[in-house]
């Protein structure tokens, strides 16, 4: 198979999401979180295991799952801040088109599965609620 490192990317997909918080975090949640992970919200990347789908005496390839979850902190008794909500779903949206009508990068290919996303509310380890907006999408490691 190729020679990809996870770290590389952690690295590539944290950046197509700089725009949206500067709160990125990869692979979990953080043990402590700042001011601003609580006031803000950040972002927590995730990643499957990379399937080989190279061809035989072809190029190589693989396909990995990458999970984006954003943390959204609730307004006071514990109600959903709509405006914060809606900032990170478009600005992840938005990040993640941008990256595919972009033509993406020379070693990675991004797949949309735009069906795919989810919320959910979710406390930590302080007590702090929060809202979670969670996209999935497929990238290719060339």
């Amino acid at each position: 198979m190729f020679n990809e490192s996870r770290i590389d990317l952690y690295d590539y997909i944290s950046g197509i999401f700089n725009s949206v918080s500067e709160n990125i975090y990869k692979m979990k949640i953080p043990q402590e979180l700042t001011e601003s992970d609580t006031t803000d919200g950040f972002i927590v990347v995730y990643l499957g295991d990379i399937y080989d789908d190279s061809e035989f005496l072809k190029e190589a390839y693989g396909d990995v799952r990458v999970v984006v979850s954003a943390y959204i902190p609730l307004k006071s008794r514990g109600r959903l801040n709509k405006e914060l909500y809606k900032a990170f779903e478009s600005g992840i949206n938005e990040a993640l088109d941008n990256e595919i009508s972009n033509g993406n990068s020379e070693h990675y290919t991004i797949q949309d599965d735009g069906i795919l996303s989810m919320d959910d509310i979710e406390d930590n380890n302080a007590n702090n609620s929060y809202s979670v907006y969670t996209k999935t999408f497929i990238v290719t490691v060339h």
